[in-house]
């Protein structure tokens, strides 16, 4: 694995991070393949889309919620990177990656949501830059006040 490939995907991680929490949403809708495979399952305890939504859609979907709380932070570290070998020796095309991830939603001090767990994600290869094509979270736990993500969908 060439290691400016493998700082390019961790670098795409903490771009994805940086989108979210600063509302960035075109830096944020850049980290995406064209259409991307979501499963936040183990967090929604419903289905995932069975087919690959757009970037667009996903964007709606992200700042329908994070755009309500004042403040977030997704911390995202602790990378397991593989990419794959091309066939006849060129760049890799694809690969995956595992972060950890805590991410925390805040209304106030006394409001807020934490989320821990760790991100089981697909990537693809796109005009010479890494792109996401499948994200998948792994929700281990979570700490606060869930009801929020209700309360800020609403404002």
């Amino acid at each position: 694995m060439e290691f400016a490939d493998w700082l390019a995907v961790h670098d795409l991680s903490l771009r994805y991070a940086e989108g979210i929490d600063r509302r960035d949403w075109e830096l944020f809708a850049a980290c995406f393949a064209p259409e991307v495979r979501i499963d936040f399952s183990s967090f929604t305890h419903r289905p995932p889309p069975t087919e690959p939504l757009t970037v667009a859609q996903w964007v709606a979907a992200v700042r329908s919620t994070i755009d309500g709380f004042p403040s977030t932070q997704h911390l995202i570290g602790n990378h397991r990177i593989t990419l794959d070998p091309a066939d006849g020796g060129g760049p890799a095309q694809r690969g995956r990656y595992t972060a950890y991830i805590q991410a925390q939603h805040w209304v106030d001090p006394q409001r807020w949501y934490l989320i821990g767990g760790y991100y089981d994600n697909d990537v693809v290869r796109i005009d010479g830059d890494w792109k996401l094509a499948a994200v998948r979270i792994n929700q281990s736990w979570d700490a606060g006040d869930r009801n929020l993500l209700r309360e800020v969908n609403r404002r």
